[in-house]
């Protein structure tokens, strides 16, 4: 009986493995075999490359305000190691153009006066509000996000009291509806490979001071539940475009590489091709240089110019062996996305 029971647990487990092989195999026949923003990517200028030795850099975030750019992201001592980012904190610096050079400029925050984050703030990002900037980002020991408001770009800033979204690492997006709309990284309690899953949720509210209402089901935005990190977002050509990195490399076989999606609902993503965008396993062509040998591409950010096109992908990358990671900003050839 018990031998009987263990040879149907055995077909079992056969039928379903070649269910999933057949169900890979149809979800990459499906895929595009190029992709347009990859081709777009050019090589690096060397003054685009921004590096503050004693310090590790993550998170890049660029907005242009009169004729200046500004570069926010975390930043923590190398003395305390990769893992030192639990206790990051948010710098600024400017440049006159947006490949660089670029100059600290200043900590944005004192963590002391911070009304909940006061061990860390990680992962932000900044954007303009009707009349006002934006600057959200990751807090802890809550380990949500929260808002920081401010008048002027220097600051001063003044943070919201208390976490605004609840989902952990968000992008935001203001609608042309006036809505405003989140997708964010979520752990499902129950995973399908043993490891903690990372899908994608969607949020939308009528303010950002919220109340944040999921966008469609509980189940994850992303097609054949392909996994995420770091995810971006910006409207072009009537949809959504998300970029991020793949999670378990399930979409391109490369752990975390940068890839792209698409959506016409905000519900239902495409991914634009199973070629990745941007990983570690090439060499970062630079201008007037010897190409540059990461061992990580992460936390991709875009940025996209006054006419709507993407002129640069800027990324946090690990350099070979021991070593602080540092930001590149990447020259973009004018990306437009195709809607088909």
């Amino acid at each position: 009986m018990i031998q009987k029971y263990l040879i149907a647990i055995l077909f079992t487990c056969i039928f379903q493995l070649g269910q999933a092989q057949q169900q890979s195999a149809t979800n990459k026949s499906t895929l595009k075999q190029s992709n347009d923003l990859r081709e777009a990517l050019l090589p690096v200028p060397q003054s685009a490359i921004f590096k503050m030795p004693g310090y590790y850099l993550w998170d890049p975030s660029v907005i242009k305000v009169g004729k200046t750019y500004h570069l926010f992201a975390s930043r923590w001592p190398e003395s305390t190691g990769m893992n030192g980012w639990k206790k990051s904190h948010i710098i600024r610096a400017t440049s006159k153009s947006l490949f660089g050079p670029y100059t600290f400029a200043e900590v944005v925050f004192d963590l002391s006066k911070h009304p909940w984050a006061t061990e860390a703030m990680h992962n932000p990002k900044v954007m303009k509000v009707g009349k006002k900037f934006l600057l959200y980002h990751l807090g802890m020991p809550l380990w949500q996000t929260g808002f920081a408001f401010a008048d002027h770009i220097e600051g001063p800033w003044t943070a919201i009291k208390k976490p605004v979204i609840a989902t952990n690492n968000p992008a935001i997006m203001l609608k042309p509806n006036g809505k405003i709309y989140v997708v964010g990284k979520f752990k499902p309690k129950e995973t399908l490979d043993g490891k903690w899953d990372a899908y994608m949720h969607a949020f939308e509210a009528d303010s950002l001071l919220g109340k944040y209402t999921l966008v469609g089901d509980t189940k994850n935005r992303l097609p054949h539940n392909f996994e995420l990190e770091d995810p971006t977002i910006w409207w072009a050509n009537n949809q959504y475009n998300v970029i991020c990195t793949d999670w378990e490399a399930k979409v391109t076989g490369i752990e975390k590489a940068v890839v792209y999606y698409t959506s016409k609902d905000g519900i239902n993503y495409e991914l634009y091709s199973d070629t990745p965008v941007w990983s570690q396993k090439e060499l970062i062509p630079v201008v007037g240089s010897d190409s540059v040998q990461v061992t990580k591409v992460e936390r991709p950010q875009v940025y996209i110019n006054e006419k709507g096109k993407m002129t640069a992908l800027l990324a946090s990358v690990h350099p070979p062996g021991i070593g602080a990671t540092y930001i590149v900003i990447r020259p973009v050839k004018n990306f437009v996305p195709s809607n088909k």
